[in-house]
Parts: C-alpha cells; sequence; structure tokens
C-alpha cells in the first residue's frame, strides 16, 4: 500500500499499513529479543506553507519530505506517512538506543536540507519523538503513546526531538489532569482573586489594586498561577480562563470600589491572547456586562510577550486604547523592547520589575536603571509603578528619585475580596 499525494505515488506506507507493521515486528522482535523504535515526525509551519504557497505546492513539499525520510533508511526499516503533516519511521532490529538518537538526527537533517532542484519549493523543517521497544514500552498501543509523548515534549521545549522518558511523560500526565481540573474548576467557580493594594508614593494614599488570582485545588492545595495559567494557555483554555477573571475582578471591584473614584484595578493579560482580536472582544463583553468606567480597567501586559510578536501586539493593544482601556507594561526592564517599538505603543504605564527594586538599596547598578526607567516613562507621558518594594527606606528612595506608585508586602501582602474595603478608606481622592 502506497500514499497519493499531490497525483504522486510516493511509496509511504499509510497509518493502517504502520499498525500492521508494527504489530509484526513487535511480534518478531518479542520473540528474538530484540529492540526496536518507532518515530515520530511532525512538519513545522506546514499549515503556512499551504496557506502562502497553496496545497499543491505543499503537496510537494510533502512529497519531497517522505523521500528524503526514505533515503536515510536501511532496508529493513520502513517510513509512514500517517496524515496531514504527520510521518513515522519504524526501525527494526535496533542494536542499540544510540541508534534512534542517530537515526533522528539524520532524518531531521535530511528534511531541512531542501530540495537539489530548482523547483522553489518551500524549504521544511520538523521536531521528532521516537520511543523503543521494550524500554519504554511492552506493546503497540503503550509505543504508539510514548513516541507521542515524546514529540510533545520536544515542541513543548522547543528541541528539535526528545526519545520518551517516563519523568517527562509522568509530569505530561499531570498538565493533563490539571487541565481537566481547571476546566472543572470554572465551572464550579473554584478559583478566586487576591487584591493587592498599590500606593502613591507622593500622597501616601491608595491609587487602585492589582487582582490576582489563586486557585485553592480540593486536593493539591494552593497552586501555583504561573503553573495553571501555564497550562491554560498551552491547552487552548487560556481564553475561557481569562473572560471568567474578566466577569469575576469586574463584578467584585463594582462592590470593593463602589463611590471611589479613580481608582483602577489590573489584570494581568496572557501573551497567548495578546495576538489575538479574541481579546478585545473578551474584555469589550465583560465591561459592557458589568457597566464600568473602561478607563478604570488596566490590563497588564509583560514586555517578553510583546516583543514575541511586536506588529499583532500592538494592533490589539491599539485596539483597546481606542476602547478607553489603560494598558500597562509588566516587568519593564526583561524583555529588552526597544525604545523605537515603545513609543509607538499607548500606554500610560510602565511597571519595574522586582529583581530591580529589591536590590536597589545595595546595587548601585539596578538603581542606576530604576531611575532611567523612571526617566524615560516620564518623558514618554507615562507613570511608574515600582514592583517589590519590602521597606521604608526603598519607598523613600523610590519617591526621591520621583517614582509614581509602588507596591509590595512593606504595603500590604495580597488580600482577599472581603479584606479590600477597609484599606480602600484610604483611596487617593485627587
Amino acid at each position: 500500500m502506497s500514499t497519493v499525494i499531490g497525483g504522486q505515488r510516493t511509496g509511504l506506507a499509510s497509518r493502517h499499513e504502520m499498525l500492521l507493521r508494527l504489530e509484526e515486528a513487535i511480534t518478531t522482535a518479542r520473540t528474538q529479543e530484540q529492540r526496536l523504535a518507532l518515530l515520530a515526525f511532525n512538519l513545522r509551519g506546514f499549515r503556512e506553507i499551504n496557506i502562502n504557497f497553496g496545497h499543491h505546492r505543499g503537496d510537494q513539499v510533502l512529497h519531497r519530505v517522505m523521500e528524503a525520510i526514505q533515503g536515510t533508511l536501511r532496508s529493513c526499516d520502513q517510513a509512514f506517512h500517517v496524515g496531514g503533516d504527520e510521518f513515522a519511521v519504524l526501525l527494526r532490529e535496533l542494536k542499540s538506543p544510540q541508534v534512534a538518537h542517530l537515526a533522528i538526527t539524520r532524518i531531521l537533517d535530511a528534511i531541512e536540507e531542501g530540495p537539489n532542484d530548482a523547483s522553489n519549493t518551500p524549504m521544511a523543517s520538523a521536531r521528532a519523538g521516537g520511543a523503543i521497544f521494550p524500554d519504554h514500552a511492552g506493546n503497540i498501543d503503550d509505543l504508539m503513546r510514548a513516541a507521542d509523548s515524546a514529540l510533545y515534549s520536544a515542541h513543548k521545549t522547543r528541541r528539535r526531538y526528545t526519545l520518551y522518558d517516563s519523568a517527562i511523560n509522568e509530569r505530561n500526565q499531570q498538565r493533563i489532569q490539571l487541565h481537566n481540573d481547571l476546566k472543572e474548576g470554572l465551572k464550579r467557580n473554584q478559583l478566586l482573586f487576591h487584591y493587592q493594594p498599590q500606593y502613591d508614593l507622593h500622597h501616601n494614599c491608595i491609587r487602585g489594586c492589582e487582582a490576582l488570582i489563586r486557585w485553592p485545588h480540593d486536593t493539591l492545595g494552593w497552586i501555583n498561577p504561573e503553573l495553571f495559567i501555564t497550562v491554560a494557555e498551552e491547552s487552548g483554555l487560556i481564553a475561557d480562563l481569562t473572560y471568567w477573571s474578566l466577569n469575576v475582578v469586574l463584578r467584585e471591584w463594582n462592590l470593593l470600589a463602589a463611590g471611589i473614584t479613580q481608582a483602577p484595578v489590573s489584570i494581568n493579560l496572557s501573551a497567548v491572547l495578546l495576538n489575538s482580536r479574541e481579546i478585545v472582544e473578551l474584555v469589550e463583553r465583560a465591561i459592557n456586562i458589568w457597566g464600568i468606567d473602561p478607563a478604570s480597567l488596566v490590563l497588564e501586559v509583560t514586555e517578553s510577550a510583546m516583543m514575541a510578536d511586536p506588529e499583532d501586539a500592538l494592533r490589539t493593544l491599539n485596539a483597546l486604547h481606542e476602547r478607553g482601556i489603560q494598558i500597562s507594561i509588566d516587568d519593564f526592564g526583561t524583555g529588552y523592547s526597544s525604545l523605537a517599538y515603545l513609543k509607538q505603543l499607548p500606554v500610560k504605564e510602565l511597571k519595574i520589575d522586582k529583581s530591580f527594586v529589591m536590590n536597589m538599596m545595595d546595587n548601585d547598578k539596578d538603581r542606576k536603571i530604576v531611575q532611567s526607567v523612571i526617566d524615560l516613562a516620564h518623558n514618554l507621558n507615562m507613570h511608574v509603578v515600582a514592583e517589590g518594594i519590602e521597606n521604608r527606606e526603598t519607598q523613600d528612595l523610590l519617591a526621591s528619585m520621583g517614582c509614581d506608585y509602588g507596591q509590595g508586602y512593606y504595603f500590604s501582602r495580597p488580600l482577599p475580596a472581603e479584606d479590600v474595603p477597609p484599606v480602600l478608606m484610604n483611596a487617593c481622592q485627587l
């Protein structure tokens, strides 16, 4: 059996034949006490090739990749096109696990070498994962799962390839379970927000709060937000989590800051949504539901997130700004953004990363960086928030340097919603 792509018969077997050959190979390997390896390959950016060059050129790429794979194999090995941009290779009579490493590297190199003709066929690249029988799995189903797990890990870690690792697989299983728990937790409203006050350093009053998401898991206790937010981003759940968060925070802030003017609430925005127009619709919908003034909502975006795709980020931030929402650059100083880009952004606030603030009393370089950020922000008509203030001396120094606002444990830890109203009694009325 062979696969037909673009009218060309490739000689590569289909997924159905792969299952048959793999089962036969495992039976033989078990009888003769041999090793074999299943390698899984996934082309990178193949969708963009179809979009930019057309499906006919995409078929040419698949055909060339198939030929490249076959050109690296021994006579006892076999390659399979299992669908779309996915390929698999069966390595029989594997003398040692190191051979699998060598084979994957040779195949990836062959795929990325490009055509040796003048057809202008777009270049292809791939990531790979592999698993070995019986080292990593003892049957066909487990072997396929192990190879897929290794491929997933390669994508997640942005490595060219990985071989199966039981510890990595266990972490992947934990992430899958965490995703399922998070999805259920959103349905049951298990997550909540704590609010950390931001202080006006010159008027000694509260300017507003940053909303920080928390998850008290039924059995695991308090889960690190970085962990479950990453899981949400990787699993496609981040839009649901963001919309849920916006509604909870805006509903609570309506009650917490009732009667207080000019007291904004800040919410962190995921880098995944920053490059999507979807976030604009989500924010608009939440604002309309709760009827808040858009200017009282501050969306915090990390500097590194903006630099991942500056053009898309700029479009999204401009769209949010046009709707009256304030934009803050979080962790400023850690993302290496250029001044040429910074001056284009519709940003009203820079947040100095706490790594500079917490050491500035003892580190002259950190102190100079903080002063430079404050001066830069003010010259661009932005105000500055310093994070990580843990003592009075740091507060006084920042105030003398012209910093506008500050937050940190010296003022207050993040507070449960029920503890916020007494603190807001000291809100600025400027």
